[in-house]
């Protein structure tokens, strides 16, 4: 009886030492993780996994871009889909959204540790996104 909960604890086990992680950069330049790929046409790093993921502790900021990935299971560190954070979500869109309309420029993080400023190409793909984002999560 043993040897079969012994072999059944090890086939159970065994696909997560070859479990296979992705990260990529969304146009915002925020970092995703997933075990799924990403959006086709996105340059990713894939990631050898080597055991169970635990999920950073704290509170994370909630990554709105994260809309093309809705089929994904969730990544460690994603927010609950809870009303409060819906509306803070919300919130920040309506301000992302301010920002780019009336702000003359308007600069972005690199995802080097500084920023850039937009193109009217650039912004255009943000606004483009924000409304997108803001039609999915602010109902």
């Amino acid at each position: 009886m043993r040897r079969y909960l012994v072999l059944a604890l090890l086939v159970a086990v065994c696909p997560l030492a070859f479990g296979q992680a992705y990260k990529w950069k969304d146009a915002q330049g925020v970092t995703h993780y997933a075990d799924s790929p990403p959006p086709a046409g996105t340059k990713v790093e894939k990631i050898k996994t080597s055991g169970v993921v635990v999920p950073p502790a704290g509170n994370p900021v909630p990554a709105p871009a994260k809309a093309s990935t809705a089929a994904a299971p969730a990544a460690p560190g994603a927010v609950a889909d809870t009303p409060a954070n819906r509306a803070k979500l919300c919130d920040q869109l309506r301000k992302n959204a301010d920002t780019l309309n009336k702000e003359k420029e308007v600069s972005v993080d690199d995802g080097k540790g500084g920023t850039r400023l937009l193109d009217d190409a650039g912004r255009k793909r943000q606004v483009e996104t924000t409304q997108a984002q803001m039609t999915l999560y602010c109902k």
